[in-house]
């Protein structure tokens, strides 16, 4: 988080929706940048007893981060820059 990193620069500030609420993002982030930085941890649910998928390798490797981008389902939010006016969706209740 940038507010702990005193030298640290962030790109322009613009607003993303995730899960129908408005959230700041940044120039130069990924959507899971976004996510983490917003305080949700986890991007899909399972079938229980299976625990709800979680920013994993932050690569593109995993698969453990897929999100609904724009209506479009199965998107990595790790290898995705977030951009002005992006819809997305996890699959957890807020």
């Amino acid at each position: 988080m940038a507010g702990r990193l005193p030298n640290t620069r962030r790109g322009v500030s613009f607003h993303i929706e995730i899960d129908g609420h408005n959230v700041m993002a940044h120039e130069g982030e990924t959507v899971a940048t976004v996510l983490m930085v917003a305080g949700i941890r986890a991007f899909s649910s399972h079938a229980k007893p299976y625990a709800p998928s979680r920013l994993f390798c932050g690569m593109g490797t995993c698969q453990q981060c897929l999100v609904t981008i724009d209506d479009l389902p199965n998107c990595q939010a790790c290898r995705i820059f977030a951009r002005p006016g992006m819809k997305v969706v996890t699959s957890d209740e807020h």
